[in-house]
C-alpha cells in the first residue's frame, strides 16, 4: 500500500491535484465459454481514437476526457483520428493499429483465429484522473451495448 500512495502523491504533487486513485483488490472475471475463433470479440483502447469529421476527445484543462467514441466494424483507416496528449504519438501517426488495431482483428478473423467482430468498437481517452464519470455512467454504458451485441471477450489496446 505504501508504494500504491507513494505513486498517487507524485501524480497529485507534479500533475494533477485532484487526482483520485482507484484500487481494487479483485478484478472482475468471466470465463470465456467458447472457443476464440467461435467467440464475437470487441476492441476497446484508450487512445483517443475517434472517427474524421466527429468531435475529438478533450483534455478538459488537465481533467480528462471520461467520454467514449463508437467506432464502427469496416472503418477504414484513413477515417480515423487520435487525440490524446499523454502519449508519444510517432508510432500511431505511422500505423493508427497501434493503438485501435482493428485491421489486424479483421485478419484474424478472415483467417479464422477469431470467430467474428462486434459491429461496434469502443475508444476512450485513457487518461483520466478523475474517474467517478467514467465509473458511474462511460464505463456502464458500453458495457450494456457490448452485452446487447452479444460479445463474448473484449481485446483491450492500451493508447
Amino acid at each position: 500500500m505504501a508504494k500504491f500512495d507513494k505513486v498517487v502523491n507524485v501524480v497529485r504533487e507534479n500533475f494533477v491535484p485532484e487526482f483520485q486513485a482507484q484500487k481494487y483488490d479483485e478484478a472482475p472475471w468471466a470465463e470465456l465459454t467458447k472457443p476464440v475463433n467461435q467467440a464475437k470479440g470487441v476492441l476497446i483502447s484508450t487512445g483517443g481514437v475517434y472517427l474524421s469529421g466527429t468531435t475529438p476527445f478533450t483534455d478538459h484543462y488537465g481533467l480528462g476526457d471520461p467520454s467514449y467514441r463508437e467506432i464502427p466494424l469496416g472503418t477504414a483507416n484513413d477515417k480515423l483520428q487520435h487525440y490524446h496528449e499523454h502519449y508519444d504519438h510517432t508510432n500511431a501517426n505511422e500505423d493508427v493499429n497501434c493503438i485501435f488495431p482493428l485491421e489486424r482483428l479483421s485478419e484474424m478473423v478472415e483467417e479464422e483465429e477469431i470467430g467474428s467482430l462486434s459491429d461496434y468498437h469502443y475508444s476512450f481517452m485513457g487518461y483520466i484522473p478523475i474517474p467517478h464519470p467514467l465509473i458511474t455512467r462511460t464505463a456502464p454504458d458500453v458495457a450494456n451495448k457490448l452485452k446487447l451485441q452479444d460479445v463474448d471477450f473484449a481485446f483491450i489496446a492500451p493508447g
